[in-house]
């Protein structure tokens, strides 16, 4: 009786993990307001995540970071962009995250618990969540882009 039940919590635990990478790659829109995604969205767990942010990894694992899921976007064949979703044990990882950053020449934005949003980026949290959207270009809609970018992917959370 006892392997049925540790090999039911088992699966149980490994179909949640699965459940996990997959439900954070839901929080990333096919399309939104003007934008296309324009390729599959890419997780890394902690163990993982230097080989996408080499710098800051360190930063972000220290801070609970969970899970990142990451997708390219394209803007009306005008704007190209990447959407970070990152994953924190708890809020105080995204606030902590967040708040490390210069907010220099920024403006808030009305998107989750706080966000400010720069000429070509913007960064909002909601609870366990950090987004980071990086524009490569600056064109006169790359501020509103982001932003309904951003709603998009609050609403899914």
């Amino acid at each position: 009786m006892r392997k049925i039940i540790l090999i039911t919590i088992i699966s149980f635990l490994g179909a949640f993990a699965g459940c996990t990478r997959h439900g954070a790659a839901a929080l990333l829109p096919q399309s939104a307001s003007g934008w296309t995604r324009i390729s599959e969205p890419r997780t890394f767990k902690p163990d993982e995540l230097w080989s996408y942010i080499d710098g800051a990894a360190d930063q972000y694992v220290s801070a609970g970071v969970r899970l990142t899921v990451t997708a390219d976007y394209r803007y009306g064949g005008r704007v190209d962009a990447v959407a970070d979703v990152h994953r924190f044990a708890s809020p105080e990882g995204a606030r902590r995250i967040m708040d490390a950053e210069a907010d220099n020449g920024s403006q808030p934005a009305p998107i989750g618990d706080v966000a400010r949003v720069f000429s070509q980026t913007l960064v909002f949290r909601r609870g366990p969540y950090l987004v980071r959207l990086v524009a490569y270009q600056d064109v006169p809609e790359t501020r509103a882009a982001l932003i309904a970018l951003a709603q998009a992917i609050a609403g899914n959370m």
